[in-house]
């Protein structure tokens, strides 16, 4: 029987990894309002206009002043020949004002853009800061800058903003050197403060440390690093921020540059952070890369792949080797609450086919559900060392937990070539992920005009059913409710997401609206949104009919730790499962849990006061779950794998 099962599983797991063909995703650039000579090196994609579409904002180079583009988008009125794509992206640039320099009579220089409503709002303003490898940077007039945001896209100013006190703590004549700002409420105050990540004066150094600014609620801030214990001084990439212990504190992860391993920032939820990285596993550098080099982390991207209700962390790493000893790109499994959330490297879950490069340079990532199956993906971009062979990796999740990588199926290969960013974005809001990316080719230079914009349409996403989800922060919650954690329960599976605003390799952002894949099921049996506030409290929606974008505004708010229950409620995650099973319900912690596999015979037999199943004895398979209250008894399909 065991061998039957195993079979059986491995056939449909190739089975659905082999389904893939290049129909999946469609290069629509032009299409969509980009030219030839439309460049990019870095995106944001957020709706900067208030109409509920993302728009597009890149900077197109380093070291200029005057290169950022905003693209609005807007629908497609004009008729090229074949499919016409329902919108198209606008240069609006000139018009959004982002290029405006605030005292001289020139464009301004910004090098790591993101948005975030520093003003609380509800509309996304404008950091444009200042970045450089060395002193020999030009423009050091240029410092970093807050701009607001009027809800239609222009932006202007802030006077006295609080960042033009980030300079050079060594030569004031130099700005702070940023790689990265990304939002957060740290205290829970309900307005929007930014983690900067900071890089450094010379690659001999000194290395400039990472600021926490605290906002005001004007647009203006405090530097309070010194009081929060931000006080680390490591050339950083960036940072993201997300909520690692489950304990509704954002934390905060940095990506250091070959200098040294990395911080996990816990928030100890009085003001100030400890870095506590070395203690759960948190750590770029494990292992050493190609030939015994030293590993340098381009971003973190914190996402809960398998479904068990923690952050697991997508690590993707520069000068990383494909032998057996060597480190790469790599997802750090949370081990959850059992093992104090400890973060642990399994290289063995992507696997990459050929052609590929022997020196990896990996510096951008995307988590995605492309074919809306609940199951989240990847992809990862490859630039800068073999231009040949360096290329994108797309990666379709297995029932299995593992990434295989798909992009020759797609017909991808040979197309873009060697990205160094990318995006997600339901541009036209079908229900499922489009993609911009960057396309390199080769230039003597090396410089990143060579990065051509590569607009891809997700063809498939449609196949399954889906939901997407828009927050309007309460009273107590910042408008935008970044920080907030959504959970989506549909057929058994239970997903959850964070609202996070400047993430990863130099502040790249996806919209603030969440989509999540349904798979065949035609609602979301629950949708639980955790609000970032004190006291803690949380929304509630049962039964929501697939294939629509809703509004959640919290202005139904439970104040406690867990969905309360009147109703009898169940959920289980991960399902599939492979060591142990976590428990949910609403039910009296006596009922009756009993576990039956495919032939009615009991496995498992307890009550629901114990959280945690253990089905690491189970044989693969399908399985039943009941939870029996009293009269009432509700039953949930389990998928026992290995």
């Amino acid at each position: 029987m065991r061998v039957v099962l195993t079979t059986l599983l491995f056939i449909l797991l190739t089975a659905t990894l082999s389904a893939q063909d290049s129909t999946w995703f469609r290069i629509i650039t032009h299409d969509v309002g980009f030219g030839n000579d439309t460049k990019a090196l870095r995106f944001n994609v957020v709706d900067l206009n208030g109409d509920h579409y993302p728009d597009i904002s890149v900077v197109r180079n380093i070291y200029r002043r005057g290169d950022i583009r905003v693209y609005i988008n807007e629908p497609n009125t004009t008729v090229p020949p074949g499919p016409t794509p329902p919108r198209r992206f606008v240069d609006f640039t000139t018009e959004s004002g982002v290029n405006v320099h605030p005292t001289l009579d020139t464009t301004k220089r910004g090098d790591c853009i993101s948005y975030g409503d520093v003003d609380n709002d509800g509309d996304l303003d404008l950091i444009a800061a200042v970045w450089m490898y060395d002193t020999r940077a030009p423009y050091p007039e240029d410092h970093s800058q807050v701009m607001l945001n009027d809800g239609t896209g222009r932006f202007s100013h802030v006077a006295d903003d609080g960042f033009e006190s980030l300079v050079d703590p060594d030569d004031s004549r130099f700005p702070l050197s940023v790689s990265g700002s990304s939002y957060l409420d740290y205290d829970l105050d309900g307005i929007l403060d930014v983690y900067v990540a900071a890089y450094w004066r010379t690659p001999q150094g000194p290395y400039h440390p990472d600021r926490l600014m605290k906002g005001n609620g004007d647009g203006t801030f405090t530097d309070v690093s010194q009081q929060a214990r931000v006080t680390t001084a490591y050339p950083m990439q960036g940072a993201s921020v997300t909520d690692w212990n489950n304990d509704r504190w954002p934390d905060v992860l940095t990506s250091p540059y070959c200098r040294s391993n990395g911080s996990l920032l816990r928030n100890e939820g009085d003001g100030r952070f400890r870095d506590i990285a070395p203690m759960v596993g948190y750590n770029a550098r494990t292992m050493q890369g190609d030939n015994g080099k030293n590993l340098c982390q381009w971003g973190a991207y914190p996402y809960d792949y398998d479904n068990d209700g923690d952050m697991d962390v997508l690590q993707v790493l520069v000068h990383g080797g494909l032998g057996r000893d060597e480190g790469r790109t790599v997802i750090a499994t949370n081990q959850g609450p059992a093992q104090d959330y400890d973060l642990v490297w399994e290289l063995d879950r992507l696997h990459r086919s050929s052609p590929q490069s022997y020196h990896l340079g990996n510096m951008d990532a995307q988590w995605l559900d492309m074919n809306n199956d609940m199951l989240a993906d990847i992809i990862i971009t490859e630039c800068e060392y073999l231009d040949n062979t360096d290329r994108p990796f797309f990666f379709l999740q297995g029932q299995d937990n593992h990434f295989y990588d798909i992009t020759s199926q797609l017909e991808l290969i040979g197309k873009i070539r060697s990205p160094h960013s990318l995006e997600a974005l339901d541009y036209d809001r079908d229900g499922d992920y489009d993609i911009v990316m960057n396309s390199n080719h080769f230039s003597a230079q090396g410089n990143s005009d060579r990065a051509d914009i590569v607009f891809l349409e997700n063809n498939i996403g449609d196949r399954n059913n889906w939901i997407g989800v828009q927050l309007t922060g309460p009273d107590g919650v910042n408008r935008t409710a970044v920080g907030a954690r959504v959970y989506v329960e549909a057929g058994g599976v239970r997903q959850m997401r964070e609202v996070q605003a400047g993430r990863g390799h130099f502040s790249g952002q996806q919209p603030l609206e969440l989509l999540f894949g349904l798979g065949q099921n035609t609602q979301a049996d629950r949708i639980v949104v955790e609000w970032p506030r004190q006291p803690f409290a949380h929304t509630v929606l049962t039964d929501i009919p697939a294939n629509q974008y809703i509004d959640i505004d919290g202005s139904v708010l439970a104040v406690n730790d867990l969905p309360s229950a009147g109703d009898f409620t169940l959920s289980i995650f991960p399902n599939p499962a492979r060591g142990t099973l976590q428990l949910q319900t609403s039910a009296r912690p006596d009922a009756q849990v009993r576990m039956f596999n495919a032939l009615g015979q009991l496995v498992y037999e307890g009550y629901a006061s114990a959280a945690w199943i253990d089905v690491s004895g189970l044989r693969p398979g399908m399985y039943m779950l009941r939870v029996q209250d009293g009269t009432a008894a509700m039953t949930r399909r389990v998928c026992v794998v290995r």
